[in-house]
């Protein structure tokens, strides 16, 4: 699959997530070049007159967000749906891998006070299960930059942690954090993974999305695919 093609997915994608939008709608904009895709299509339909707002997960977004026009209101109070795009998807329970681009707190604040969270992407991101992305994919999380080195130590008893840098220095996010990626966890349990993640001082928010998409509308070469959490 061509660059070209797999951009073409993630805008029909997209463009389907878009038509999902009401008349007065609160949204929840993730972050990511999918996420960046609803935003534009949002954007053409407020240009026709349809009247919603929207709470940005990144300043990046937000930025995307006034050049189409979509109007951004303070994050206050619950959103009606929230769109974002995902690292990896698991099919069947639709929980997620987020944070490769590094506004995975943000994110999870606005998926988690959304009525529907719906993911968006490529099929190429569609898995059985989490654990198939290893080693090739992290879990991001999120740590304060006070005493980084120390939660990174903590850290290394569940994986490899790896700061994220740009450029010459590390990354930070736009909550003045910074980011580790976890290499080779375990995550035959992800909810246990999760659960000793947020249990860590110095961990501000991981990348695991679990139990909270409603949806996943997902594109390929036979067109879209839309996903609903399998019944146990």
């Amino acid at each position: 699959m061509t660059a070209t093609t797999r951009d073409d997915h993630k805008r029909l994608a997209a463009s389907h997530a878009a038509s999902l939008v009401e008349d007065g709608m609160l949204l929840g904009l993730g972050s990511g070049t999918t996420a960046e895709q609803f935003v534009r299509a949002v954007g053409e339909r407020v240009a026709m007159g349809l009247n919603v707002s929207g709470v940005a997960s990144s300043e990046r977004t937000a930025r995307v967000a006034r050049e189409v026009g979509l109007p951004l209101i303070a994050f206050t109070g619950p959103l009606d749906l929230a769109v974002d795009g995902a690292d990896a998807i698991e099919r069947g329970s639709l929980s997620a891998i987020k944070g490769l681009g590094g506004a995975l707190t943000r994110e999870k604040l606005i998926a988690c006070s959304a009525q529907r969270f719906v993911l968006v992407g490529d099929d190429g991101k569609v898995v059985g299960c989490l654990a198939e992305v290893l080693p090739a994919i992290p879990v991001p999380v999120e740590v304060l930059a006070f005493g980084w080195q120390v939660t990174r130590s903590r850290l290394s008893a569940l994986g490899e942690p790896v700061a994220r840098v740009r450029g010459s220095a590390l990354f930070e996010t736009d909550n003045g954090n910074y980011i580790l990626d976890l290499y080779q966890p375990d995550l035959s349990d992800p909810e246990r993974l999760g659960a000793l993640l947020a249990g860590l001082p110095g961990v501000v928010e991981h990348g695991l999305f679990l139990g909270m998409a409603v949806a996943a509308i997902v594109a390929g070469g036979s067109g879209i695919d839309v996903m609903s959490v399998a019944s146990s």
